[in-house]
């Protein structure tokens, strides 16, 4: 379904079948077949932060069905820490977080992984063998830290990609660590599609991480902006990791850089407001600067959409926070790339 101007609900027929590919070691394979999106516009679900079975996490759950049964939801995005607390636990709370909670949205969702489930808590390695253990349940995709997806059309025309990159190896760059994702980054551009980045970390972010994560910020800019440089087409960089809702236009802190859009108050909910550096935009003052925090114990998502064209291409992204009472739209913007 789809909403028309005046807000009522619309019929939104699909046209056809796609292909939801993913690129491995011996290049591109069918991962899923998904109804094609309607006039080629692709539209995202982003919840990040959503690793606690709380009431919060339920009003997010519960609001991102209600959001998808009456506007188009093509595929989903998991941008990290999506499980908290010991990894003893891993095994009891994916369950509820993911067969109980967003699989029943019923579309396929990419997940990467977050700082939490590497570090801080007791167990870290438990949690990681849940979530790849977990790859292709009920629609899940998550096969490894970084990999790159496509979503061809019936003609067999690349409409959108997704790079699903690794940032906490930019934040804690141990030799441990797996790195950015490289690969999955040269495969996604080399679509010549729409790229969609989905990270944990934010490249800008006004939330209370940035505070001591400024330089992993200026770091995820930096490979961004080279991106772009290159050739390729960033309709946008996603990310959960700051417990808020947030979003920027292209350009917004630094020439070069694509738009942001952050939406991280799943089930831990919204953090009191950090620094205010991108109120306004300080590269554009006219770029899209939209950031809602709280504190607040409500929940919340992004919903956007990636329309390419041969030159680049328009997003469209709306804030919602998701409350015991529903949907509350905060925002609702615009950008081309």
């Amino acid at each position: 379904m789809s909403k028309s101007p005046d807000g009522s609900a619309t019929e939104a027929p699909k046209t056809g079948t796609c292909s939801l590919e993913i690129h491995g070691s011996e290049g591109w394979s069918e991962r899923a077949k998904v109804p094609c999106p309607k006039d080629g516009t692709v539209s995202f679900l982003l919840s990040g932060d959503i690793g606690l079975p709380t009431e919060i996490l339920g009003m997010t759950v519960r609001a991102s069905m209600d959001w998808c049964s009456t506007n188009e939801c093509d595929l989903g995005l998991l941008p990290g820490d999506v499980l908290y607390d010991d990894g003893a636990r891993a095994a009891t709370y994916w369950p509820v977080i993911w067969d109980g909670g967003f699989s029943h949205l019923g579309i396929p969702f990419a997940l990467v992984l977050g700082n939490h489930e590497y570090r801080h808590e007791p167990n870290s390695p438990k949690k990681r063998a849940v979530l790849l253990e977990a790859d292709g349940r009920e629609g899940l995709i998550s096969p490894g830290p970084s990999y790159a997806l496509r979503l061809l059309g019936p003609d067999g025309e690349a409409l959108v990609a997704i790079a699903a990159v690794d940032t906490d190896s930019v934040s804690n760059p141990i030799p441990s660590m797996p790195g950015l994702g490289e690969d999955a980054l040269t495969a996604a551009c080399g679509t010549g599609a729409p790229v969609v980045w989905v990270g944990h970390h934010p490249p800008s972010s006004q939330g209370l991480h940035h505070t001591h994560e400024a330089h992993v910020e200026t770091a995820l800019r930096a490979r961004l902006s080279k991106l772009v440089a290159d050739g390729c087409k960033v309709a946008t960089a996603t990310a959960g990791h700051d417990h808020d809702l947030q979003a920027y236009g292209p350009g917004c802190e630094s020439e070069g850089t694509p738009g942001v859009i952050v939406a991280g108050p799943g089930s831990k909910g919204f953090r009191p407001p950090g620094p205010t550096h991108l109120s306004p935009c300080p590269a554009d003052s006219d770029a899209v600067s939209r950031y809602f925090a709280g504190p607040r114990l409500t929940g919340g998502f992004a919903w956007f959409t990636v329309k390419g064209t041969d030159a680049g291409g328009t997003v469209e992204v709306k804030l919602v926070e998701a409350t015991a009472d529903g949907s509350v739209v905060k925002s609702t913007d615009s950008w081309t790339f």
